[in-house]
């Protein structure tokens, strides 16, 4: 009679394991297991009489991680991966899980597999170890090819600077230029040189001093050797404003074909190109007369052309506004009434304006309605301009009498052109009589 199944807890009891240790079993086949869950009581009996062998195969499928894996094979975990990837080591399980705000992917690899890798790890140390020792002997061939390489140029540099090294009555330009760069290559430049460390010859030479790689006492002490001499020639120097004055073109264009130093030349230099110019001096003195004709000819176009526009501008304005005007003629026209009537209906400005004629059209005020409400109109304007001119009159004789009160004179020695008696107007006067005051025959009274 077949016997029953046994339930997990039963199984892990009698073989001594915990539930995930069951169902590792489970899973890797070493123990049966029935379609209802449960386990063959005969499969854990086996189990169970030769436990140390059960126990050894379950240790075998045992799952470990990247960092177990390593630590039992001692190697680092980077070699591990390596060794995984290349041997392609199957992963049993995936977990994920979240650390620091990321998602990370945990494999697990079964530990008899990972045992499997260790002649995979020992290839792997192998040939690590023989790449390295290959790249250690490349390397110091390449290091003593780099040396040999350095100490050649470093001769070459030397030999170089021997030539380059001012004599005591060198040229002035050449003895400050190197003492220039020494002192940038030395990384101490004294103020009254730091003008030209940015020349480009300084740091031409500066870096084939450090190309030389001289001992650091013995640049200090050719550094400090050239700073006097470098002092006491740079007043035989020219400045740059000083030789285009002098030679009439940019001292930049002159240090392109003559020892120059940020446009500093030898004061002798200077004076004999200024007594006997060269070809390219004076073809230098034709391009520079060239670009001054051609600037001022340019802008004397412009002005030209200014000029044209302006009186362009000025004739389409005078076009616009006699456009914009109508004559009398036209608005009679328009308005169906006499011209006289049009012409006594102009308004203040004198003048018909096309928007003005528009604004009446489209507005329609009552004298447009008939030359009697024309008439009517003109009338109306008439009576009204008379009694402006009338109340102007009347104001204005009040002022002159105001005036004439002031400085005590006869209304009609006032000048019907006086202005307005505000008190700030008669204290100004008093301070200050007017003409026409001062030739009255009365005196002010206050």
């Amino acid at each position: 009679m077949t016997r029953r199944g046994m339930g997990a807890a039963r199984v892990g009891q009698a073989l001594g394991l915990v539930p995930r240790q069951v169902r590792l079993a489970a899973r890797a086949g070493l123990l049966d297991q029935h379609e209802d869950g449960t386990f063959d009581a005969d499969c854990v009996a086996r189990a169970a009489a030769d436990q140390r062998r059960f126990l050894d195969a379950l240790h075998r499928e045992e799952p470990l991680s990247a960092r177990q894996a390593a630590t039992r094979l001692h190697i680092s975990r980077e070699r591990f991966t390596r060794v995984a990837r290349t041997a392609e080591l199957p992963v049993v399980e995936r977990q994920w899980l979240r650390r620091n705000g990321r998602d990370l992917e945990v494999c697990y690899y079964r530990t008899a597999d990972v045992d499997a890798l260790l002649p995979h790890v020992v290839a792997d140390i192998e040939l690590r170890a023989a790449a390295a020792a290959v790249s250690r002997s490349q390397a110091a061939a390449k290091a003593a090819r780099t040396r040999a390489y350095n100490r050649e140029r470093a001769q070459h540099a030397r030999q170089l600077l021997a030539t380059r090294r001012p004599g005591a009555m060198g040229d002035p330009v050449e003895t400050v230029l190197w003492a220039v760069a020494l002192g940038a290559a030395h990384g101490r430049i004294p103020p009254r040189l730091r003008r030209f460390r940015d020349d480009t010859r300084a740091r031409a030479l500066a870096e084939l001093v450090g190309q030389a790689r001289l001992r650091p006492a013995e640049l200090a002490q050719l550094a400090e050797e050239a700073t006097a001499p470098a002092l006491r020639v740079l007043p035989y120097l020219a400045k740059p404003q000083e030789v285009a004055a002098r030679l009439g073109v940019p001292a930049m264009r002159v240090a392109e074909h003559t020892p120059a130093l940020h446009g500093y030349i030898a004061r002798a230099t200077l004076e004999e190109l200024a007594q006997v110019p060269p070809g390219w001096l004076l073809l230098l003195r034709g391009d520079q007369e060239l670009e001054r004709v051609s600037a001022m000819w340019a802008r004397e176009q412009e002005l030209v052309w200014q000029q044209a526009r302006e009186r362009a501008d000025a004739v389409l304005k005078d076009a616009a506004r006699a456009v914009a005007r109508l004559s009398d003629e036209a608005v009679a026209e328009l308005f169906g009434l006499d011209p006289e009537l049009v012409a006594a209906l102009r308004p203040r400005s004198g003048r018909w304006s096309a928007a003005y004629v528009e604004e009446l059209l489209r507005t329609r005020p009552a004298w447009l309605h008939g030359a009697d409400a024309a008439r009517a109109e003109v009338a109306r304007r008439a009576q009204s301009a008379e009694r402006r001119a009338s109340a102007r009159t009347a104001r204005r004789l009040g002022w002159r009498r105001v005036w004439a009160h002031v400085f005590g004179m006869a209304v009609e020695d006032v000048p019907e052109t006086v202005g307005r008696p505000t008190q700030a107007a008669v204290r100004a006067a008093l301070a200050s009589p007017p003409r026409w005051a001062r030739q009255a025959d009365g005196g002010a009274t206050v």
